[in-house]
């Protein structure tokens, strides 16, 4: 898929609208393990044969082994980075932004065996999703094999490649309405008082830092697929490449943003709560939750 980010609409039949998952799986778990086989290849970025790896994530052997343990991390780093991911946001929807990316809360107790057990079940259903979805949409997988007919051409294009690109922008269209109608619906609550705080200088400098990691990321990719190969035939080559180059560039420089907040909050020990934007009683569609 040239965007991994399109594979957590496979996801979205097991979660709500209100950050909660049916069938007592963890959402976060769901969406990291449907990301988990590509991270090889952004992480070929900056460890090179890394994509070859890759290989393995997309088998179903890689499902339940490794791409659990990738999904831990995902998640483990989401956890770390929400809220300050959240004080980038405009602060007349942040108490709702908050709301609905924050979903249940835990307690310490929730954590046993079964909890872990439940995790490891997600993480592999959604690390799943993904395979077989690329199974149908990629050269020499078992599900181009299983249908002959995702091999033919029409207009010098693989039917494959058609259902690769095409089913990448459905999913993504997907997303925006399931976050736009779970925004819609998730009540504006008050921000906590551990959510960062920024000034509007700092939070388009870390925009700015968030853009620049990007950029680079794009072309760092794109001049080393160039200097590999020595030409690009048609743009849908290079495409992927950008994508990649693209999330390891972002994902560097949220690990930056991170670390810099952790580093600013230390400078301000006494920091003052966040302004507040106006809360309302109840949400437009007059619910706080959609099932």
């Amino acid at each position: 898929m040239p965007f991994t980010l399109s594979h957590a609409a496979a996801v979205l039949p097991a979660v709500r609208r209100n950050g909660t998952a049916r069938w007592g799986l963890f959402p976060s778990a769901l969406v990291a393990g449907s990301f988990a086989p590509d991270v090889t290849y952004f992480a070929d970025t900056v460890i090179p044969g890394a994509m070859r790896f890759g290989d393995f994530t997309h088998t179903f052997l890689g499902v339940v082994t490794v791409n659990v343990l990738i999904a831990a991390v995902l998640v483990a780093v989401w956890a770390a980075l929400r809220e300050p991911l959240v004080a980038l946001v405009p602060v007349r929807v942040r108490g709702r932004v908050h709301a609905f990316v924050r979903g249940q809360r835990w307690t310490r107790e929730s954590f046993g065996p079964h909890a872990w057990l439940v995790f490891v079940g997600s993480a592999a259903l959604g690390a799943a999703t993904h395979v077989v979805w690329d199974a149908f949409t990629h050269h020499s997988r078992w599900g181009t094999e299983l249908l002959p007919v995702l091999n033919r051409s029409v207009g010098g294009f693989p039917l494959y490649q058609f259902a690769q690109y095409g089913s990448s922008a459905a999913a993504l269209a997907v997303l925006v309405r399931f976050v736009a109608t779970g925004l819609r619906r998730t009540a504006a609550n008050p921000l906590p008082e551990a959510l960062p705080a920024l000034g509007r200088g700092e939070r388009w400098g870390a925009l700015g830092l968030l853009a620049a990691c990007v950029v680079v990321g794009i072309a760092h990719r794109c001049v080393r697929f160039y200097t590999h190969f020595g030409r690009i035939e048609n743009p849908l080559d290079i495409i992927p490449t950008a994508c990649f180059g693209a999330g390891a560039g972002l994902a560097g420089g949220l690990l930056l943003y991170g670390v810099w907040m952790r580093l600013l909050r230390k400078r301000r020990p006494e920091e003052e709560r966040p302004e507040q934007a106006p809360v309302a009683d109840e949400s437009p569609t007059g619910a706080s939750t959609a099932a």
